[in-house]
C-alpha cells in the first residue's frame, strides 16, 4: 500500500470539511453518490494547487460549480424520488421533516434550487449566486422568492420536527 503524504493541514482540512461539503453537494445534487463524487473531485483539484489563501471558501464555491456543471449535464433526467441516504441530520428537521424536505427541493426547477441551496447552504450573497450561475441579481431574488413561495404552499415542515 502507498504512504500518504499529504500536509497535514490539508488532511485535516478534508477530515473536517468533507462531510459538511457533501451536504451541501448533496442538496444540490440530490443524489449522496454524485454528492461524493463531486466532493472527491474538488478535493483533488484543491490537493494539485494546495495551499489556497482561503480553502473553505474556495471548497465551497467549487463544489457549488462542480454541482452546477453536474446538474446542467443531467437536466434532461428527472428524478421520480429521493434516493436513500445515509444523512442522519443536517441540524434542522426531523429524519421523517428531512426526507419530505428533499422530496420538495427536488420538486423545485432546477434554476430555483440552485439559488436557494447556495444562497441559504453555501452562505453566498445574491450578487456572488448571479455570478455562479451567469444571471443578474434580480433573477436571483426572484428565483429565491419563486420557490420560497412554492415551499411555503406545500410544506407542512416545521423545524425541530414540531408540527405546531
Amino acid at each position: 500500500m502507498a504512504a500518504w503524504n499529504a500536509d497535514a493541514r490539508y488532511t485535516r482540512l478534508v477530515h473536517e470539511q468533507g462531510d459538511r461539503l457533501v451536504r451541501l453537494a448533496l442538496l444540490m445534487t440530490g443524489n449522496r453518490q454524485d454528492a461524493e463524487d463531486v466532493v472527491q473531485d474538488v478535493f483533488i483539484a484543491v490537493a494539485s494547487s494546495w495551499p489556497v489563501l482561503q480553502p473553505v471558501a474556495y471548497l465551497k464555491r467549487a463544489v457549488a460549480n462542480k454541482c452546477i456543471d453536474l446538474i446542467r449535464r443531467r437536466r434532461e433526467i428527472p428524478t421520480e424520488s429521493v434516493p436513500d441516504s445515509e444523512v442522519e441530520e443536517l441540524g434542522y428537521f426531523e429524519h421523517d421533516d428531512l426526507g419530505r424536505f428533499f422530496v420538495l427541493l427536488q420538486d423545485l426547477p432546477p434554476r430555483q434550487r440552485e439559488t436557494l441551496v447556495l444562497k441559504y447552504q453555501f452562505d453566498l450573497s445574491d450578487a456572488a449566486v448571479a455570478k455562479l450561475l451567469g444571471i443578474s441579481i434580480a433573477t436571483v431574488r426572484s428565483q429565491t422568492q419563486h420557490a420560497l413561495r412554492k415551499l411555503r404552499q406545500v410544506s407542512t415542515l416545521t423545524p425541530g420536527g414540531d408540527q405546531s
